[in-house]
């Protein structure tokens, strides 16, 4: 099963500083392990955004409150959330990523980059559809609103909103807003023929 983790810290970022360095070895452990699919820190360093693949909420829990940030009582608010697979878990399960020059992609597995065949790349984009979700978001954004405003509207954190927009752009093969209504329009006609 798929989780979005919220880790919310508390106190001042110096109480962290004692901890960072075994808090990103034990995270880059459990990356290793096919734990931790992805995630990073919020902007204002208040606290951190977790994708994690778990067999259940109670293996996960154990795998939090192993973490030495939660063994240390930095973390002051923990939100864990099963992430349904129709919101992207089969994007992050097989994520891509282009490398530059020659079309060359890549998934990422477990923090290991690993090639994808060109068939492969052609039939997970033929494959992927937006969500529901993911037309609503892309729909604020054309409406004008920010991410802030979209996280606001939704109650989610503005680095949720985020991920979904990366999803929305890595399915539309787009790298900025301003491409966003040309590519809905070429990928709802694709998606019609």
């Amino acid at each position: 099963m798929a989780f979005v983790v919220e880790l919310v810290f508390r106190g001042r970022e110096t109480d962290r500083l004692s901890f960072g360095e075994a808090h990103r070895a034990y995270w880059k452990r459990m990356a290793a392990r096919g734990i931790l699919l992805g995630g990073g820190p919020w902007r204002d360093g208040s606290g951190e955004l977790l994708v994690c693949e778990a067999r259940d909420r109670g293996s996960l829990l154990r795998v939090l409150y192993a973490d030495p940030y939660a063994q240390a009582q930095v973390v002051g608010e923990l939100r864990v959330r099963e992430w349904n697979a129709v919101m992207g878990h089969v994007v992050l399960a097989g994520l891509e990523r282009s490398t530059g020059g020659a079309g060359t992609h890549e998934r990422i597995r477990g923090g290991v980059p690993t090639p994808v065949p060109p068939a492969a790349r052609e039939e997970t984009a033929v494959r992927e559809e937006l969500t529901a979700h993911e037309r609503r978001i892309a729909t604020m954004m054309l409406d004008g609103l920010t991410n802030k405003q979209i996280a606001e509207s939704f109650t989610v954190s503005t680095r949720a909103v985020e991920l979904h927009i990366t999803r929305i752009y890595r399915k539309l093969d787009i790298r900025r807003r301003a491409q966003l209504a040309a590519a809905i329009d070429r990928f709802e006609a694709a998606l019609a023929c």
